[in-house]
């Protein structure tokens, strides 16, 4: 499966997930180490948007795509999963404890789960310390080349 991320150009080549331990989000704890993607670069913009200011967003953003092999993704039933409040903001324990438990679990390399930004697509959740990690592949990086009316500029 092909998927996206985007970041700051100096941080662009940083698949460690260190941003996620340092400061959290929705699926983990601070502490714990998680590479956040999208399985389209869309959604990762819809995700820059509203994490950052706009005015902070610019020329200094990249996207990298990655290829992790399908078998490696794990897709959970949504319905067993998430409670019904889920997408609240800021992130609920529940789901930080959810992301957390299956980082330090390491059954699988990475996990397909609903954006709460928009629930119909997903976010595909890697764990950098999972033994296949090596087995992700980088396809190509660029800059983020937005239009400028997405910024409201």
């Amino acid at each position: 499966m092909r998927i996206f991320r985007i970041a700051k150009n100096d941080y662009l080549s940083d698949l460690s997930g260190e941003g996620a331990r340092l400061y959290g989000g929705r699926w983990n704890k601070k502490g714990y180490n998680m590479l956040y993607c999208s399985q389209f670069l869309s959604l990762c913009v819809l995700e820059l948007l509203v994490h950052m200011d706009f005015k902070f967003i610019n020329q200094d953003f990249g996207f990298i795509e990655l290829e992790v092999p399908d078998e490696l993704i794990a897709t959970k039933s949504s319905n067993t999963i998430l409670r019904q409040d889920w997408r609240h903001n800021p992130p609920l324990v529940a789901t930080q404890d959810f992301g957390s438990s299956w980082l330090l679990s390491r059954s699988d390399l990475a996990i397909r789960m609903p954006s709460a930004v928009l629930p119909h697509e997903n976010n595909i959740l890697i764990n950098p310390n999972h033994e296949r990690f090596a087995d992700i592949k980088v396809i190509r990086k660029g800059l983020l080349d937005l239009d400028a009316r997405v910024l409201g500029t």
